[in-house]
């Protein structure tokens, strides 16, 4: 490996971060979009913060916390600029910084490995401008964390199998378990992944000129595949623990009413997922459609191996597994019908192969220097490539949905709920401020007014211990007003529609109709205080 300046690296940081960052503000700030699922882990951290009943367990159960927990160091600047919260700034600055890091990671990966700074700028530019990459690196979501954490596992891996150094294997298995933090796709990477580091120590034992012994193998396996495994491993026991201790069920992210579970329940019915739920040839041809422009890359490093005739090598088998793992999980999922099978699920190949290609140029160093320079002018057409199609299906509302929303955001529906949100606060504030009401909502769909509001101190939501008990006796705990959502699709889930029935259309004996906003929301006005009421038993 060879040591180069650190500047050029830093300055490569500054430039994606600084890119990714205006853009992100353009986007939620001046255009008020944001991804939805985006402003959900805000609220998340939000909630640990300024909530009626700021707890650390209020970060929620369902998700991945590693996002929302990044996010609450930062959104103790909310007094001096409360956009970081509204409009969710939280998030576009974690994943702006992301983007860099995954981008600094690259380029010092490419120069590590002894290619020109040229050749760095290059490749590390062609991957961080994607147009999907890009997007995911300015909006908030998710998928940028994990982009990176995949990258840094797999130039670990990389830098482990040309120096044999635990300390590889120990911040490959580190970057497993902030991966598992950030989504759970980690489980399927992890095991193929895990698979592959078994057979690299298995084919070193073939190869080496002096054979160990089957004893030896195994332990060098065991030592090897324990430091790679254990991080995780612990970090998935800790997250079953937490669920257990808090929510009362260890698998509570995985089977609760909010979980992909008990979102994609309804999938039957859609239009796009219902075909492919329980048809494999189906699920196979959906993700193939959807991963192939991600794919594109590949064929680069198809064809360097092929120069070298070492296509058929274990490494290459490596890689093929990390790169399938979770568009395998994915067909599954998707023929099970517990995937709604966005675009942004098939994008992880992408990251795994721009990994891989510093190491596999590095290769074709040792071949004529033409060999070298075709190789990589292939890796730069297919790169380009990979870029050019996916921008077209993110102009393709079928495949790409969420992205094409994105794009066309004054028309999307996620800009129309954020000005919804914001008429709905300003009305709960303007009855706070007025009368100090108290006003329960289930903060699953409702995040974005509780992150508009003013006054989240006057609002009893999901994560506060004494909702439960607010929900079952809304007039014996002093509530005011009742707001619910229209249930259909996922907010058919919230609370108050699930424990009272037909609430959104009838309400109850006690709470009317107070104020309806726009077909989707409605405030129900509780009363008969005086009375007290008995909760209503389902």
């Amino acid at each position: 490996m060879i040591k180069t300046s650190k500047w050029p690296a830093i300055l490569v940081g500054l430039v994606v971060f600084t890119l990714e960052l205006v853009v992100g503000i353009w986007m939620a700030h001046v255009n008020l979009f944001l991804p939805g699922d985006a402003l959900s882990r805000v609220a998340n951290a939000y909630y640990v913060l300024y909530s009626r009943d700021p707890h650390l367990g209020a970060i929620g159960f369902i998700w991945n916390p590693l996002p929302s927990l990044l996010e609450i160091p930062i959104l103790l600047f909310k007094p001096l600029l409360p956009e970081l919260a509204t409009e969710g700034l939280v998030g576009v600055l974690l994943t702006s910084s992301f983007a860099a890091a995954t981008a600094v990671l690259l380029f010092r990966h490419y120069r590590a490995r002894g290619h020109s700074i040229w050749i760095a700028l290059t490749f590390v530019a062609l991957f961080s401008f994607n147009p999907f990459i890009f997007l995911y690196g300015s909006n908030g979501m998710s998928e940028i964390l994990f982009i990176f954490f995949l990258v840094w596992a797999v130039t670990s891996l990389l830098d482990w199998m040309d120096s044999q150094k635990v300390v590889s294997v120990i911040f490959s298995g580190f970057a497993l378990a902030f991966a598992f933090l950030t989504r759970y796709e980690t489980v399927a990477f992890g095991a193929f992944m895990a698979l592959g580091v078994a057979l690299i120590i298995l084919r070193r034992r073939i190869v080496a000129d002096e054979k160990q012994s089957f004893r030896v193998t195994y332990h060098r396996f065991e030592a090897t595949e324990l430091i790679f495994m254990l991080p995780v491993i612990y970090t998935g026991l800790l997250w079953i623990l937490l669920n257990y201790t808090i929510m009362g069920d260890p698998l509570y992210f995985l089977r609760s009413n909010y979980s992909n579970i008990g979102q994609s329940a309804g999938l039957s019915s859609n239009l796009t997922i219902g075909p492919v739920i329980g048809n494999l040839t189906a699920a196979l041809r959906f993700s193939w459609e959807k991963s192939v422009c991600f794919l594109l890359p590949l064929i680069a490093i198809i064809g360097m191996r092929l120069t070298r005739k070492e296509l058929f090598r274990v490494e290459f088998f490596l890689l093929l597994l990390m790169i399938t793992a979770i568009p395998i999980m994915q067909v599954y999922m998707l023929y099970k019908g517990s995937s709604y099978g966005w675009f942004r699920f098939f994008v992880y190949p992408l990251p795994m192969i721009a990994a891989w290609l510093p190491y596999e140029l590095q290769k074709q160093k040792s071949q004529r220097k033409l060999i070298y320079i075709l190789s990589c002018l292939l890796t730069f057409m297919l790169l380009v490539s990979s870029s050019i199609w996916t921008g077209r299906i993110m102009q393709n509302a079928t495949l790409a949905q969420e992205e094409y929303e994105a794009i066309h955001f004054s028309e999307s529906s996620t800009h129309q709920q954020i000005l919804m949100a914001k008429q709905i606060a300003s009305d709960l504030d303007q009855r706070i401020e007025e009368k100090k009401v108290t006003v329960l909502m289930d903060s699953f769909v409702s995040f974005w007014t509780i992150l508009y509001s003013k006054h989240p101190d006057h609002l009893v939501i999901t994560s506060d211990r004494d909702f439960a008990e607010s929900l079952l006796d809304p007039v014996g705990s002093d509530i005011d007003y009742i707001l619910v959502p229209k249930p259909e699709a996922i907010a058919a889930l919230e609370a108050v529609n699930q424990k009272y029935g037909d609430f959104y259309f009838k309400g109850t004996d006690f709470a009317v109709l107070d104020t309806e906003y726009g077909d989707k929301w409605r405030l129900f006005r509780v009363i008969q205080k005086d009375k007290g009421n008995q909760p209503v038993q389902q």
